[in-house]
Parts: structure tokens; sequence; C-alpha cells
């Protein structure tokens, strides 16, 4: 099985957005058992979305050169042959992995390659950048370039090479994929409702133009759907309260 540190990048944004934040750099380290590196692999990634400043300059990449890129479809399809199958993907924490999965869901592209991820982060405390400090690890290259991060990943890996074979691994939440893009937004239109004692129903909800496209961008099956559904009528009884329900009440709304 081929073993790979990797590190990914995000279209990634200050407030919120109906836009999955899109992966926009892959790097990885390909290593043996021993954990001597044998090959490497970057690639940046033109998103499918709008791309934003704050990830930009948070990435150091330049606008230009993801809009010269290869879309992931393409990048992704390459990084799948580097890989090989099967394969053990190592990142630090969990984050590289949910985005990984979205971003498959969204370009149509089957995970069944995605057998097994680890998250060497809980070996350790604090982030990437703190552990490395507190192991007396030099920084090189250029902080949030995905390749020099895998890079940074792996040295630390060196330390504890028990993790290529924890029994631990990554597995992928449906509900939270298809999902976590959209919770932000029902919150805030719930809240928003109630602040204009309006009451705002499931079936409003899920016909308002942002779910919808929400819907059409994750490829939500029915089944997706009706977890959105699920939470939103979670989320409902939490907001509408009893003392919400009084106070509409009292204004002659029922709900």
């Amino acid at each position: 099985m081929n073993i790979l540190v990797i590190d990914l990048e995000f279209n990634g944004r200050r407030h919120y957005d109906i836009y999955p934040m899109e992966i926009i750099e892959i790097g990885a380290v390909k290593i043996n058992e021993n954990g001597d590196i044998l090959d490497t692999f970057q690639s940046y990634v033109r998103p499918l979305f709008p791309i934003h400043d704050f990830a930009l300059d948070f990435c150091g990449i330049e606008r230009e050169t993801l809009a010269a890129s290869e879309p992931f479809t393409e990048v992704i399809g390459r990084f799948k042959v580097f890989c090989g199958n099967p394969c053990t993907l190592i990142a630090w924490g969990k984050t590289d992995f949910f985005h990984l999965l979205v971003d498959c869901k969204t370009n149509g592209i089957s995970t069944d390659w995605l057998t097994r991820m680890i998250d060497m982060s809980t070996t350790y405390t604090g982030g990437l950048q703190q552990a490395l400090e507190e192991h007396h690890i030099e920084l090189t290259g250029k902080q949030h370039s995905a390749l020099d991060d895998a890079l940074h990943a792996h040295r630390l890996l060196l330390l504890h090479l028990e993790i290529i074979h924890s029994s631990s691994s990554y597995k992928a939440d449906p509900i939270k994929i298809s999902t976590g893009g959209i919770k932000k937004k029902m919150s805030m239109d719930l809240n928003q409702a109630v602040k204009l004692n309006q009451v705002l129903s499931w079936e409003q909800f899920v016909q308002d133009e942002q779910t919808q496209q929400y819907i059409a961008i994750m490829k939500l099956t029915p089944t997706e759907i009706g977890y959105m559904e699920h939470m939103f009528r979670r989320y409902f009884k939490q907001v509408y309260g009893r003392g919400v329900r009084a106070r509409l009440k009292s204004l002659g709304i029922d709900i």
C-alpha cells in the first residue's frame, strides 16, 4: 500500500458563503514504511466558484495562477494516479479529508479510492506550527504552501512512524458532508425570521433560491435532502422555543 502525507489549501473566506470552500492547492509526499521520501506532488487547482482575496492572501497565491490552473477534475485524476491503489493518506487534522470528500462530491467523482485516511494531529498537542516548535523543527519553504506543509508534517511523522500503522481511520459522515455547508444559512435564516416576528417553515426554506443553489452544487439526493430537512426541524425547535412561541402567539401568530 502506498503511503502519502498530504496537505490541502482552500478557497477560504472571512464570512459565510453558500459556495463550498474548494481546494485550491494539493501537496503530497509519498513515502515508504521507513518514512523515506519516494516522490512529491504539488498542483494548484482552479476553483469552480468565486476566488476569495482572503484565501489568496493567506496562501500567498496569485489570482492569475489559479485562473490558469487545471480544474479539480483534472488535478484529482493526476493525484489519484500518483497515489496508486490502494493508498493510505495521512494529514494534519481531519479538515483536509472532509473537504477532499466534499470536492469529490461536488465534482461527481467517486470516493471509493479514499479507503484509509489517518489524522496524525491526535498524536501531538496544538497545531502544526506549535508541534514543529516544540520539537525544534525549523520551518522551511513558505507557510501555507501545501507541499511545504506536507513536508513539515512528514518531519513530525518521522518522530512517530507508528502512525502509519494506526487502526484509527477517518470515516466519511454522509450527513455532515451533505449538510455542512447549509447549517450556517439555516441558523441565520431562522434567527432572522424570529427577529422579524415571522415563522420560517421548511417548505419556505427549501424553496429559497440559495438553498436550491446549494442542493444543485452539492448534487444532493432525495435522501440527503432528507438529512437537511431533519437538521432544519431540529434547529427550528431550538430557535422557536417556549418564550418565542409565547411572544408570537401574543401577536396573533401561530406556529
